[in-house]
């Protein structure tokens, strides 16, 4: 039986019917009777290896508490007196600052058993297949990837084979950011907007980018599940198309609207909020500071339950647009900054934000952060200012 496709419902209940089955170690699956007792250089090198090598290949389970035979098969569950919440932390901590670049999408879990009188836990670590690789071995600097039920290092070819597949991987989201804007630009958006600047938001799961899960709209069509919106504290007339369930703002006698949410199908969300100015005859249209910072941290809070009910992973990658920049300006007291009339605008039409990578234990303000920090240093700012020195969300109004 394999394990669930969200990690965190794993239990022991499956870790038996492994034992039952006697399931072998393979390109997916390792086992280790359990963890080092002291977290050595050598100790430290074999987790990164194990686990690089999964993501350079096609991902895989790496569980720790799980005894074996000599041909590989899983014989018994062993259980762990460690702390749970604390050991997980440990091992993500050791996997951020172990392998480069990081890898997208590894999810550690404890998994609580008793064994006979033993009572403790089994850990998972879950790695996806890696989009953002190769990935390098900081203790050694080599590459690894996992074949049959082992794992060997990549010569120069394979190297340079694997590089090529993250480029195209990587392609894919850049290219439906690119195809999602030229379409807002020229109209073709799922519903028509009212005049003024457009801001993007596009979130891309993990999960989603590698092709793994999807999104079903029926049941947002039923209403039995509820569409979030950039700006709006309440949910969204959910509707079905083609690409999957689209969420819309109340419209306008014209059929206009001031922004949309759409979900599609493969796990992809595009959100989209008009900044009109605050009077017809302003020529400027305000993009508050704190307010759309934490509109965003709002809209990604919601968006992360969703996610979450389909099956996804919240780590996710971030990607803002400002459309019609040019007639935007961040709102803040600009008398406070002492800024000039350079900063605070924008210097172009449009303005396209490298993506952020969110983790998904990541607080949404501070998850957000650098992609905030973008935005302000687009308009000639330091960085955002609503940030105080140890990194928290304090908004200046």
């Amino acid at each position: 039986m394999p394990f669930p496709s969200r990690l965190i419902e794993t239990a022991q209940a499956h870790l038996e019917q492994l034992i039952a089955e006697r399931s072998l170690e393979g390109p997916h699956l390792d086992f280790k009777r359990g963890l080092p007792p002291a977290w050595d250089n050598a100790s430290r090198h074999e987790l990164f290896a194990d686990v690089s090598a999964f993501a350079n290949a096609g991902g895989g389970d790496l569980i720790f508490g799980v005894n074996e035979d000599d041909d590989g098969i899983a014989t018994a569950i062993v259980s762990m007196d460690l702390n749970p919440d604390e050991t997980a932390l440990r091992l993500a901590d050791l996997l951020m600052n172990g392998v480069e670049p990081r890898m997208p999408g590894v999810q550690v879990h404890a998994i609580p058993v008793t064994v006979g009188e033993s009572v403790g836990s089994v850990f998972v670590i879950r790695v996806p297949q890696s989009w953002a690789g190769p990935h390098r071995v900081k203790t050694n600097n080599k590459f690894y990837v996992r074949e049959g039920n082992r794992k060997r290092e990549l010569d120069i070819p394979e190297i340079r084979g694997l590089f090529l597949r993250s480029d195209t991987q990587a392609q894919k989201v850049r290219d439906f950011r690119t195809e999602r804007l030229a379409r807002i630009m020229t109209g073709d958006a799922p519903c028509k907007l009212v005049d003024g600047s457009v801001w993007v938001l596009h979130l891309i799961p993990t999960q989603a980018a590698l092709g793994m899960g999807a999104i079903d709209p029926l049941p947002y069509f039923h209403i039995h599940r509820h569409i979030p919106a950039l700006g709006v504290q309440h949910h969204v007339n959910p509707r079905i198309n083609l690409d999957g369930a689209l969420g819309v703002r109340n419209q306008d006698e014209t059929g206009a609207t001031h922004g949309y949410t759409q979900l599609f199908r493969n796990g992809f969300i595009e959100a989209v909020q008009v900044v009109t100015p605050r009077a017809a005859a302003d020529p400027w249209r305000i993009l508050h500071g704190a307010t759309y910072e934490d509109n965003a941290a709002q809209f990604l809070t919601r968006i992360r339950v969703e996610l979450e009910h389909s099956g996804f992973n919240p780590e996710l990658t971030a990607m803002m647009s400002l459309l019609g920049a040019d007639r935007v300006q961040l709102g803040f007291d600009r008398f406070t900054w002492n800024v000039d009339n350079t900063q605070g605008v924008f210097d172009r039409k449009s303005v396209v934000l490298p993506d952020v990578l969110v983790p998904a234990e990541a607080e949404p303000h501070v998850g957000l952060k650098p992609m905030f920090d973008l935005v302000w240093q687009a308009a000639g700012m330091h960085g955002s200012i609503n940030f105080n020195e140890n990194g928290d969300w304090t908004p200046r109004r």
